[in-house]
């Protein structure tokens, strides 16, 4: 085994060290990561931990993190990440949920994390070099903006392709030294898991003033590739939701003309089945373009449980708004968490702004 010791970076090397189940495999093999990264392999079904400190990084510009092509949080947050950042590189499988956990190790130490995933070949773009990414998701208290010795965590989520993960360990206002751990779980399905569907979606005539009701049955329906909603041109809902949409999913599609409102919602008509809806405005001419083959939307919206994760019996809503030009929309209805079985009343209703 092979290890690099970077930047004050510590691997553990026994499982009693953390308890995690796995050991550090040494640095990511797909190329070079540039200095300032310390790059390590992710354990398949296990976890990695590693001691670090913020005396071992520096500060950041942040203005890449609030760009629409990364979103990975708003500017209003960056207190949460104004101290100095260390970064980290690994991979993630196709098929898998990664889970990152930064812990002080002081109680009086405040830290935030982040983590995007870019092309498994890429390993140039590093925030703050980072004009875009496939998903970034961000851990930080976002009531108090103050939460010292508090975990932070974020979820990732690979489907049919592998991608390159960076990273980032943050103190928040300032804060520019401190020790923590750092805990990397990865959980990775059989390949023989992954969906194959390919759905063609049903037409609806919808008209401003009217509301059009159609029912549907999960079952006419398939299990779809769902990391295009997470993708940055799309932002439908974060990749850590994807349980609220990994079931069955049935396509429409629709028009909303110029100037007006479509409000969509599913409701099952079976008091266990569990439902989510989404929607997709696209060119008014695309018929082309719609999940899992969905690279861009003008705009996406999604009614799910962002609570709980299991409503069942529960209709889901979302609005969507039309304002100088018309366009198509691509309706999803989807199982959740992993229905695949059930009936439902989809209700289209649109009227002017």
């Amino acid at each position: 085994m092979h290890l690099t010791r970077r930047h004050g970076l510590t691997f553990f090397l026994t499982l009693a060290a953390l308890g995690l189940g796995a050991a550090v495999h040494g640095p990511a093999a797909a190329g070079s990561w540039p200095a300032g990264v310390t790059s390590f392999q992710s354990k398949p079904n296990g976890a990695v931990g590693a001691k670090g400190n913020l005396s071992k990084g520096a500060p950041m510009d942040l203005g890449w993190a609030s760009n629409s092509s990364v979103a990975c949080f708003p500017g209003t947050e960056r207190v949460n990440f104004g101290g100095n950042h260390v970064l980290y590189a690994t991979q993630i499988p196709k098929y898998s949920e990664m889970k990152i956990t930064v812990t002080p190790d002081d109680p009086k130490l405040d830290l935030s994390v982040y983590a995007y995933t870019i092309s498994s070949t890429d390993t140039t773009h590093v925030a703050p070099n980072l004009p875009s990414c496939v998903s970034c998701e961000a851990g930080y208290d976002q009531v108090s903006d103050s939460n010292p010795g508090a975990p932070e965590s974020v979820k990732l989520v690979a489907t049919n392709h592998p991608y390159n993960v960076v990273i980032g360990v943050a103190g928040v206002k300032g804060t520019t030294t401190g020790a923590y751990t750092l805990k990397v779980e990865l959980v990775t399905k059989e390949t023989n898991d992954a969906p194959s569907a390919n759905l063609v979606p049903i037409v609806v005539d919808s008209k401003a003033g009217q509301t059009v009701e159609t029912t549907g049955k999960l079952e006419t329906g398939g299990k779809i590739d769902i990391s295009f909603a997470s993708n940055s041109q799309v932002a439908c809902w974060p990749a850590t939701e994807n349980v609220n949409f990994n079931g069955n999913h049935v396509l429409y599609r629709t028009t909303i003309p110029p100037q007006s409102e479509m409000i969509v919602t599913a409701e099952p008509t079976d008091p266990k089945v569990d439902v989510s809806v989404y929607a997709l405005m696209i060119g008014s001419k695309d018929t082309k373009h719609y999940p899992p083959n969905s690279p861009s939307a003008v705009t996406c919206e999604a009614g799910y449980d962002q609570k709980k994760d299991s409503n069942p019996g529960a209709a889901e809503k979302l609005k969507i708004q039309a304002t100088t030009h018309p366009y198509n929309v691509i309706i999803g209805v989807a199982g959740a968490p992993g229905t695949t079985e059930g009936a439902y009343k989809l209700k289209i209703d649109v009227h002017p702004r």
